[in-house]
């Protein structure tokens, strides 16, 4: 039963128009177009089996040009024209009809409701204010009309019953499309306000995002120009010998060099919430792509006496982008060194699994703690200071695992506090495991 539902949505998803093709007002005339040419359908055989064959084959005309004013806002993007088309048919049958079936007793009261009702929802703010106002013209009109000239009233029923009766299916049927249509706008509301809470919400975790990198930038900013500024002021004032220099310039250059690691993350966490992050992928070699970053990560390793030891399989290909997959892994060593104590070993090994490339590093670091696991690939996690007190903003592994997802990939990672942590970042292999 479920499975026949799904297979009916989507077939008058199909009919009326999708979501992200059509505006709410479009896929709402599409719908009434559609259920107003299957309840003329009815009527015209209602019609007939009651003897009003005349009022039968008027229906027939009203159907094609419903199903030509679907025609229109469904396959040409007419809607505008339609509607127009809508508004003047049925107040022309409905004043064509009017005093020759009853006039105000007649059932033709209940389908100028559902015009109006119609017209309001399906209309913008110009063709509202054209096609009401027409309508309400028009049953002013018939009204004032009957009252002068209360003659031009025929009798339309031979018996009460079927006057009843014919009083009862437009009834039902005004209801049931004031009824499908009002579902269907409450409908697309809700999804509306539930997507517009969802920005709001979004919104409100970049904002505090923000905030947060610009406290820090601040704060670290200021500390390596700091210590520039006041190296440059010893040096005006105080003499120094060489040793001296090169220890305050050692201190210097890895203050610095972690100043522009930090600023290349704020830069490329920036460009890709502006939707600015272009990924190019293609086969590229592991081996040659991270060379170069790994031999400078070494020298920033040896800095804390820390031993970087290499393994690569020379000829592992994966499908990937170049770029981003030298900031993965950057960012990944960082980690590493920053959390390692000195003396301590990091292991970077690339490794041939089937379909897979896989990149693992490991260190013997502090570890994570249960408490962190959790929130390791999110903004919510805060940037904790590393073993020598080197300070992050926290965001080296949320772009990690972001640009990892951007190339189809998987990162995870195991860790025990004292023991240290292995990142894994798994990439598919190109088809053919060639150079493109």
């Amino acid at each position: 039963m479920k499975s026949l539902l799904n297979k009916f949505v989507r077939f008058w998803t199909g009919v009326i128009g999708k979501e992200y093709q059509y505006t709410l007002e479009c896929r709402i005339f599409n719908a009434v177009s559609i259920l107003a040419a299957i309840t003329a359908s009815v009527n015209a055989g209602v019609n007939f089996a009651l003897g009003l064959a005349f009022y039968g084959f008027i229906m027939l005309p009203l159907i094609a040009l419903l199903i030509f004013g679907y025609f229109l806002s469904r396959f040409k993007n007419r809607l505008s024209i339609a509607i127009g088309l809508f508004a003047i048919a049925f107040n022309l049958l409905c004043g064509i009809t009017y005093f020759v079936s009853e006039a105000s007793g007649g059932v033709n009261l209940f389908t100028f409701i559902l015009i109006v009702f119609i017209l309001t929802i399906v209309s913008d703010h110009k063709q509202f204010w054209i096609w009401i106002p027409f309508t309400l013209i028009v049953i002013a009109g018939l009204f004032f009309t009957e009252y002068q000239y209360p003659e031009l009233v025929k009798q339309l029923y031979d018996t009460r019953q079927a006057r009843l009766l014919d009083h009862v299916q437009t009834v039902f049927e005004v209801l049931l499309m004031i009824t499908i249509i009002t579902v269907f706008v409450k409908k697309s509301y809700y999804k509306e306000k539930w997507l517009a809470e969802q920005r709001f919400t979004s919104l409100e975790e970049i904002n505090e995002t923000k905030n947060k990198l610009f406290s820090i930038v601040a704060h670290d900013l200021n500390a390596p120009l700091s210590s520039i500024e006041n190296y440059l002021s010893i040096l005006n004032h105080v003499e120094m010998d060489a040793e001296e220099k090169a220890s305050i310039e050692k201190s210097l250059l890895v203050s610095t060099k972690l100043t522009s690691e930090m600023l290349q993350n704020i830069l490329s966490w920036s460009k890709d919430q502006m939707g600015g992050t272009l990924v190019n992928l293609k086969s590229v070699p592991i081996h040659d792509a991270l060379y170069k970053t790994i031999q400078l990560k070494e020298t920033l390793a040896k800095e804390k006496h820390i031993t970087l030891v290499y393994v690569p399989q020379p000829h592992l290909v994966a499908m990937a982008d170049t770029d981003l997959l030298q900031l993965i892994i950057r960012n990944l060593l960082n980690n590493a060194i920053k959390f390692c104590h000195n003396g301590g070993t990091i292991l970077l090994e690339t490794i041939d699994q089937d379909s897979q490339c896989l990149i693992r590093i490991s260190d013997n670091g502090i570890g994570i703690g249960e408490e962190e696991k959790s929130q390791i690939f999110s903004l919510k996690h805060k940037g904790t200071y590393g073993t020598n007190k080197e300070k992050g903003v926290g965001l080296g592994l949320t772009l990690a695992k972001t640009y990892t997802d951007l190339q189809h990939g998987q990162i995870w990672f195991e860790s025990e506090i004292g023991k240290g942590t292995t990142f894994y970042v798994s990439l598919p292999k190109p088809h053919f495991n060639s150079l493109s």
